[in-house]
Parts: structure tokens; sequence; C-alpha cells
């Protein structure tokens, strides 16, 4: 028997006996560790699996807005951003990653969508000494829309707005150095005119540090939650019950609407620390290169593949770059950003360029400010 084999033989024997004798081991088994993780990870992937069973066709969820993605540092990075996750937008892909932060921050942006659409998101992160919460919401909505009927197609006159929201407010956790977990819990809500319709929904995720170099691996269900369905007086109408017969008064009747199910995701991410400070494959105290990979599995779509980058220079200046695979109008997003110390507080300012396609592309700013 080698040397190596009777030492890990002698320890366990040790551990073994101080267990029987009452004295409670000051180590965590590591085995035991990975085991949970492994059995958090198939639950997390077979309640994803049988969520989504006979709900994988295009267009068939509300709510869509809740696919634009969230902060112009990730979305330059083609998206790819469960397994980092480590600024204030982390929050939309995946709400363990602000266990993280330390400071606290205020974050916001907006985003000018096409078909004359504007998208705003905030964010606010408060860490305590065994938890991070945070604040944050999201809202899609167009400019004014004159109303126009059967009998007046030019316009009544008067005007209404499309609305999305999102509230959420999100818990994260460190279960040890390595190890974070975190939830959202989210309200939606979407209005047209007179109608509208709400839901709640819940996000869940964790996030690994690996020993190996800084690899990181992230997996997250975003939108687990109810069904949308339209109501408001629009649907209110009046009808004859018996039109069979002659002499009877109209009543009132309410049409009603057909519910959907929320874009339900279960993402898986990996993170590889290239370039950096410490725990990277190349050290390097000037410079650092990240690179991310996001696989997602929808309930309304196929599968899709995101990969980005992110160069840092003195962790001053960001040059990013991503590529989205299987999507239908987004491929290349581009961007930079410059993050600076000004009278004690960190400021970030970021930019994301997304080319859609047949569609206009996307400007996106997104401005943080750690105290």
């Amino acid at each position: 028997m080698k040397r190596s084999e009777l030492n890990v033989g002698q320890d366990f024997s040790l551990t073994k006996c101080k267990t029987l004798a009452g004295v409670t081991p000051l180590v965590v088994s590591l085995t035991a560790r990975v085991r949970s993780l492994l059995i958090s990870s198939v639950l997390l992937c077979l309640i994803c699996v049988t969520s989504s069973f006979g709900f994988n066709k295009v267009g068939t969820t509300a709510a869509p807005f809740l696919k634009i993605e969230f902060g112009a540092r990730a979305v330059a990075m083609g998206g790819s951003f469960v397994a980092l996750a480590n600024d204030p937008s982390g929050v939309y892909y995946n709400p363990a990653g602000i266990a993280e932060l330390q400071n606290t921050y205020v974050s916001g942006g907006h985003t000018e969508w096409f078909a004359d659409l504007n998208y705003e998101y905030a964010a606010f992160i408060l860490p305590t000494k065994r938890l991070t919460f945070c604040l944050w919401g999201t809202f899609l909505s167009s400019s004014d829309m004159e109303v126009t009927t059967v009998e007046v197609p030019e316009g009544t006159g008067q005007y209404f707005k499309y609305v999305d929201g999102l509230l959420a407010f999100t818990t994260s956790a460190l279960l040890s150095d390595r190890l974070s977990i975190g939830f959202s819990a989210k309200y939606i809500q979407q209005s047209l005119y007179n109608e509208s319709a709400a839901t709640l929904a819940l996000d869940i995720g964790s996030i690994l540090k690996t020993p190996l170099k800084g690899t990181r691996l992230g997996m997250c269900l975003v939108n687990y939650g109810g069904r949308m369905q339209l109501s408001g007086n629009d649907l209110i109408i009046q009808t004859d019950p018996w039109p069979e017969y002659e002499g009877n008064a109209d009543v009132e009747a309410r049409l009603t609407s057909e519910s959907f199910p929320l874009p339900l995701a279960f993402k898986m991410g990996f993170a590889f620390h290239i370039i950096d400070r410490k725990e990277a494959f190349i050290l390097s105290d000037n410079y650092q290169l990240r690179v991310a990979i996001d696989g997602i599995h929808p309930n309304d779509g196929e599968e899709k593949l995101q990969i980005g980058a992110e160069y840092g220079l003195y962790n001053i200046l960001f040059l990013r770059g991503g590529y989205k695979v299987n999507y239908d109008t987004q491929k290349f997003t581009v961007g930079a950003g410059v993050k600076a110390g000004i009278a004690r507080r960190e400021v970030c300012v970021d930019y994301a360029y997304v080319d859609m396609d047949i569609l206009d592309a996307t400007h996106r700013f997104t401005l943080t400010i750690g105290f």
C-alpha cells in the first residue's frame, strides 16, 4: 500500500473515532457538499423539464418583455452572465450573484427599443452581515397612441399607452466561500388601454466557484409562476341572451380571454478567468480577461447558446463582445465600460450595441454608483 493511501485511511479512521466519541468534526466533508450540490442541480432540472413539458412552441407565452436583457455590461457580453452575475444587473440573470457584492449600489439604465418602445430598469443593492438584498424593476412602454374605432378610423382624439412592468425583491447569501444561492420574488403586470393582466413569479439560482483557476458554474430557473389573463372594462359588452325571442332586454356580459404561461427558462453557465489578479490561468495585476458561456432551455422555443468575453485594462477601461446562437434576430453584441473612483464613490458607465438584423439596432446605457 502506498504511503498516501495509508495516510488517507488513518485520517478517515481518526475522524470516525472522534465522531463516535461525541466530538463534532470541525471540517465539513467536501464530498458531502458536492453531493448536495449535484442533488440540488438534478432537482432543479427536473422542475424545469416538468414545468415546460407541453409548452415548447414559439409565441405561446405571455409577458415577452421578461426576455429583454438587463444591464449594458451583460448585454455587451451576449447575455452570458449566469455564472458571473457579479454586478447589480446580475439579479436578472442569476439572483445568487449579488451575494458577492460588499458595497451598496444604485444602478439604472435606458434602452430605446425598436417600434418606438422604451425600456428602463433600475436596481438598489443593500448588503448586510449575512444576506444581500435587492429591490429592482423593469418597464417597457410605448409612446402615446391614438384610439381608433370602426366608426372613427382616423382617431377619436383619445390616447393610450402600452405598459409592461416588473417589480422584484431578491435575497442572496453565501453558504460558503465558494457557493452562493439566491431567490427573487416578482410581481409582473401588463396593461393595454383598459385591459390588464398580472401574476407572481419566482427565480432561484446558485453559483459555485470551483478550485480550477477561478472557473465558475452557475444555474438558474427564471419566471416560475402563474399564468396571465387579460381582463378589463372593454371586455364587458351588452348582448341579447335569447336572440331567437323578440322583446328581450340586453344584459351585461363579459368576454373571456385566454390565459398564457410565463416564459419559463432554465439557464446554465460557465465563466473562466483567463487573466486576473488571482485564481486565474494567467496572473496579472493590470489586465483581466473573462470568458463566459451560457445555455438556455426555454419553454417557448428552441435551446439557445450565448458566448461572451470581457477584457479589462487596469480595472478602469473594459471592452466586451458576444455572440448569440439560435436567435431569430440578435447575433453580435459589442460594448465598453469605464470604472472610476469619484468622491469616494465607485462610478461605472457601460454601453452596449446589439445588432437586431432586420430590426433596428439597439443602444443600451447603464450607470452604476457604489457607496
